[in-house]
C-alpha cells in the first residue's frame, strides 16, 4: 500500500530531509514534500534499509539523532518451538548443568467422572437450636416439645405441622429418631448439636484427574487441565479409583466442594458414571550435572510456553523413562547433523578450568540463595557472561539468539555448509537484525577439487560437487541459497559470499565499541539447528575466545575477499548498465546518478587503500558516463526542438506555442547548464528568435470571436 512521506516519516521517527536524500542517493527521485505519494515497491525499500543506511553515517549535517533510531520498535521475531525449548531450559537449568537434548513425550492421564452424595454443615435455624437443646437434657414426646416452645400441637393444626416439619427436617439430616411419642438424639445428632450445626445432603457430579504415567496427585487436575492434550480410545483402568475410599483422598484435594472433612464437607457415597483417557503433549528436556555427573529433567509444555515443575519433578522419579528417552537421543542423533553421543573422552583443560570457575559460581549462587540476597544473586547472573565460554549445541542456540536480540552491530556467520532447514529458521532472526541496522556477512565454502564443483543455475555458487563415488556432497541447499541471495538483494546491509575450501565455523560480532565477540568450535550454524534429539554426552561444541591479533588477521583476510566482491559487483553493475542499448531518457540517466553504492560503503576509508582507490576510481567513471549520456540526451532533446522549429519556421504561430518551445529550451539549459552553450544551441536560439507569431491583441480578438462563434451554435 502505498504511503504519504509525512507518515513514513511518522512510523519511523526519521526527518523527511534524512528519507528524501536516502532516496535521492539510491535513484529514486523525491522531493521534500511531506505530501508526497510513496509506492509500495519503494516503501518497501526504505522500510528495508533506511536504519543501515543512517547508521553506516551516511546522513549528513546531523539530519538524524541516535536516540530516534533506538527508540524505534523492531518487529517481532516468530521463534521456531525447537529454540523456545532450549530457551526455556536455560533459564531454569543451574550452571553446573548442560543441556544433553530434548524430545516429544506422551503423558497419559484419565479424567474419571462420578456422581457424588455428600453431607455438607449447615447452621442450626431457630427450631433446630431449640429441638436439640430439649433433647440434649433427655427423650422426650412431640406433646413435650410443642409445650415448651409454646405451641399446642392437639388443638391448633398450623402449629402442630410447624414443629413436626422442624422434627421431619432433623430425622431426615438423621440428627435425631423415634415418633411423636418419644424421640431422641442420635449420636451424630448430639455431636452436632454441641456445636450448633447440622447437616444436609446434595448430590452433585464431579472430576477426578488420574495421573498414569506418573505419581502426580494434589496438582493433577491444575496440571493436567492445562495442557496441549489429545484424546484416546484405549487407556489404563488399573489406576482407577476402585471404591469410595480410593476416591476420597483425590477428592479432598481435586473436588473439595465434594469432600473436604476439615471443613466438614463429607462424601457419603459415589458412582462411577464414565473415565476418558488422554495424552498431554509435552517436551523433555535432559540436563547434565557436570559437577556429579547425574541427570536431571525439565518437562515443558508448548502452550504455555514454560517449565512444568510438578511434571519435571515427577518425571525425574521415572529413572526408566528417563534411560528410554536418553537411548532415543543417541540413537536420532546418529542420523541427523544435531548429534548427541556417549564418549569416553576426557575433557580438554580449557573445559576443565571453565567447569570449575562455574562450580564456584554456583556455590556463590547457593549460598545467595539461602541468605535471600536478591542483589548477590542478579551481579552473580552478570558475572557469568563473562565466565561462560563453552557452549554445546543447545546452548550456543540460546546464546545466538542473545546476540540477535540485544546487539545491531556487525555479524559475521562462517558456515562450511548451507542447508535448508537451519536457514529457513535463521531467516527471521536476520531480517529483524537488519532491519534495526545491523549488519550481516554470511561465509559458505566451495567445494575441493575444482573439476568436479557443480554450479547453480545462474552459475555464480557453486552449489555441491560430485564425489568419487558419483554422489553429489551439497554445499549450499538451493531452497536455502535462493532466500539468502533475496536477502542480499533486498537489503544494503546483507553480504553473502562463497570462499575457497574451508571446514572451520566461526561467529564474529564487531561493534562500535571495539567489545568484539570470536566464537568457534564444530557448530555449522546454517546446516544444524536445534532439533529432538553417564559420565559424559557429546556435541556439537562453539567455544568463546578472547579477541587477539591473530583473529585480526582472520579477520582481514575474509573482510578483504568480501570488499573484493562487492567492488567488483559495483564495477560490472555499472558497465553493464552503461553498456546496455537501453534508450537514453532521463529514467535512464537517474539509473546512473542513482547506482547504489550502499553495500561497499563499509569496505572504504578502513586503511585498505586498493578499495579506496577502485571507488574513487568508479566514481569518476560513474561521473564520465554521466556526462557523456548527458550530451548525447541533451543533443538529442535539443534536435527535437529544433525539427518542430523547422516546421513552424515559415508560419506564423500563436504567441502560446512560441512560449512553449522557449519553456522547453529553457528547461533543458537549465537541467544541464554545462554542456548548453554550443553553436547547435546558438543556431536553436536564432530560430525561436525568428519565429513569427500572432499580434497579442489580433491574437486576442481572434479567441475572442472564436468563443462567440462556438457560444452562438
Amino acid at each position: 500500500m502505498s504511503k504519504r512521506l509525512s507518515k513514513i516519516s511518522r512510523e519511523l521517527k526519521i526527518g523527511i530531509t534524512a528519507i528524501a536524500d536516502f532516496l535521492n542517493k539510491n535513484g529514486y527521485q523525491c522531493e521534500e514534500d511531506p505530501n508526497e505519494t510513496i509506492n509500495d515497491e519503494i516503501v518497501e525499500f526504505i522500510y528495508s534499509n533506511i536504519k543501515s543506511y543512517i547508521s553506516g553515517d551516511n546522513v549528513e549535517g546531523g539530519v538524524i539523532k541516535l536516540e530516534q533510531i533506538k527508540s524505534d520498535k523492531t518487529d517481532k521475531v516468530p521463534i521456531p518451538l525447537e529454540l523456545k525449548i532450549v530457551d526455556a531450559a536455560s533459564k531454569q537449568k543451574k550452571l553446573i548443568e548442560r543441556i544433553i537434548g530434548f524430545s516429544d513425550f506422551d503423558w497419559h492421564y484419565t479424567i474419571t467422572k462420578f456422581n457424588g452424595v455428600c453431607s455438607q454443615p449447615v447452621n442450626f435455624n431457630l427450631f433446630d437450636e431449640a429441638i436439640c437443646a430439649i433433647l440434649l437434657k433427655g427423650e422426650t414426646s412431640a406433646k413435650s416439645i410443642g409445650k415448651i416452645l409454646g405451641f399446642d400441637i392437639e388443638t391448633d393444626p398450623a402449629e402442630r405441622e410447624i414443629l413436626l416439619s422442624a422434627i421431619r427436617d432433623l430425622i431426615k439430616d438423621e440428627m435425631i429418631d423415634g415418633d411423636e411419642s418419644v424421640y431422641w438424639l442420635t449420636d451424630t445428632g448430639r455431636e452436632y448439636a454441641n456445636n450448633g450445626v447440622k447437616f444436609s445432603t446434595f448430590e452433585r457430579d464431579f472430576e477426578l484427574y488420574i495421573d498414569a504415567t506418573g505419581s502426580l496427585r494434589e496438582s493433577a487436575k491444575e496440571v493436567f487441565s492445562k495442557l496441549k492434550s489429545e484424546k484416546q480410545n484405549t487407556f489404563q483402568r488399573e489406576n482407577l479409583p476402585q471404591n469410595i475410599e480410593d476416591v476420597k483422598p483425590l477428592a479432598e484435594v481435586q473436588a473439595p466442594e465434594i469432600h473436604f472433612p476439615a471443613k466438614k464437607f463429607i462424601l457419603q457415597s459415589c458412582q462411577p458414571i464414565g473415565a476418558e483417557g488422554y495424552i498431554a503433549k509435552v517436551w523433555v528436556v535432559l540436563l547434565e550435572n557436570f559437577r556429579d555427573n547425574t541427570i536431571r529433567s525439565l518437562v515443558y509444555d508448548e502452550k504455555q510456553d514454560a517449565i512444568i515443575e510438578s511434571l519435571s519433578e515427577s518425571f525425574d522419579s521415572l529413572e526408566e523413562e528417563r534411560n528410554k528417552l536418553l537411548d532415543k537421543l543417541l540413537s536420532e542423533s546418529e542420523e541427523d547433523d544435531f548429534t548427541v553421543e556417549s564418549t569416553i573422552e576426557q575433557k580438554q583443560e580449557s573445559q576443565i578450568l571453565s567447569e570449575k570457575e562455574l562450580i564456584e559460581k554456583q556455590k556463590e549462587i547457593d549460598t545467595a540463595i539461602a541468605n535471600n540476597d536478591v542483589d548477590k544473586i542478579v551481579s552473580i547472573h552478570k558475572e557469568i557472561v563473562e565466565v561462560k565460554r563453552h557452549f554445546n549445541s543447545l546452548e550456543f542456540e540460546v546464546e545466538l539468539k542473545r546476540l540477535f536480540d540485544e546487539t545491531s552491530d556487525e555479524l559475521w556467520i562462517i558456515s562450511p555448509w548451507i542447508k535448508k532447514y537451519a536457514t529457513f529458521r535463521r531467516i527471521p532472526f536476520f531480517e529483524n537484525y537488519l532491519r534495526k541496522g545491523g549488519r550481516i556477512f554470511v561465509a559458505f565454502s566451495l567445494p575441493e577439487k575444482e573439476d568436479t564443483w557443480n554450479y547453480d543455475r545462474s552459475n555464480s555458487f557453486v552449489v555441491s560437487r560430485t564425489n568419487e563415488k558419483g554422489e553429489k556432497e551439497i554445499m549450499a541447499d538451493e531452497e536455502a541459497l535462493i532466500k539468502l541471495l533475496e536477502l542480499e538483494q533486498k537489503y544494503h546491509n546483507f553480504y553473502i559470499h562463497q570462499l575457497p575450501a574451508f571446514h572451520y565455523k566461526r561467529v564474529w560480532l564487531r561493534t562500535k565499541e571495539g567489545k568484539d565477540l570470536y566464537y568457534t568450535g564444530s557448530y555449522n550454524i546454517l546446516s544444524f539447528f536445534v532439533k529432538q534429539g553417564l559420565q559424559n554426552y557429546r556435541q556439537e561444541e562453539m567455544s568463546r575466545l578472547d579477541w587477539n591479533s591473530e583473529n585480526d588477521e582472520e579477520y582481514e583476510n575474509i573482510f578483504l575477499k568480501f570488499g573484493e566482491k562487492y567492488l567488483n559487483n559495483n564495477v560490472d553493475s555499472l558497465n553493464e548498465l552503461c553498456q546496455s542499448k537501453a534508450p537514453i531518457d532521463k529514467d535512464f540517466l537517474q539509473k546512473i546518478k542513482g547506482a547504489n553504492y550502499g553495500k561497499i560503503k563499509v569496505f572504504l576509508n578502513k586503511g585498505y587503500g586498493v578499495f579506496d582507490d577502485k571507488f574513487a576510481e568508479i566514481e569518476q567513471t560513474k561521473e564520465d558516463n554521466l556526462n557523456h549520456f548527458k550530451k548525447i540526451y541533451y543533443t538529442e532533446q535539443l534536435k527535437k526542438i529544433k525539427a518542430d522549429l523547422t516546421d513552424v519556421k515559415d508560419k506564423t504561430i500563436p504567441f502560446e506555442k512560441r512560449r512553449s518551445f522557449q519553456s522547453q529550451l529553457n528547461i533543458l539549459t537549465n537541467e544541464y547548464p554545462d554542456i548548453s552553450r554550443t553553436e547547435e544551441f546558438s543556431s536553436v536560439v536564432e530560430m525561436l528568435n525568428n519565429i513569427k507569431v500572432f499580434e497579442a491583441s489580433n491574437y486576442n480578438r481572434q479567441k475572442k470571436g472564436q468563443f462567440k462563434k462556438k457560444k452562438s451554435k
